[in-house]
């Protein structure tokens, strides 16, 4: 699921032209190496804490810098960019619940 929100949201930054590519997306969206992504798909493995808090703080950035901008294309970006950067927050959020909320951690 969460490396599903991460392909999505390099899909869109594609889409507006942020990036060009996976590669290019995991180095500089996410901090990662390139090849970061290709690694969680074969191994069956979760998108970490830190990749989509890197990413969140780089859209939280870009929007924070394009809002004061007249430029119309600007004001898209803007709203992508928060719409993504909350997408981020959301995802790490049910990914910390995941792991206290169980029986065993909450003492039941």
């Amino acid at each position: 699921m969460s490396l599903r929100v991460l392909e999505d949201i390099r899909d869109e930054l594609q889409g507006f032209a942020a990036v060009s590519s996976t590669s290019e997306f995991c180095r500089s969206w996410l901090a990662k190496d390139e090849s970061y992504l290709r690694v969680l798909r074969y191994h069956g493995t979760a998108p970490s804490a830190d990749a989509f808090a890197t990413c969140a703080s780089k859209l939280g950035y870009y929007a924070k810098h394009l809002q004061n901008s007249d430029d119309p294309k600007h004001k898209e970006w803007v709203e992508l960019f928060q719409r993504l950067r909350a997408l981020c927050v959301l995802t790490m959020e049910a990914q910390a619940k995941a792991k206290w909320m169980t029986a065993r951690r909450m003492g039941l």
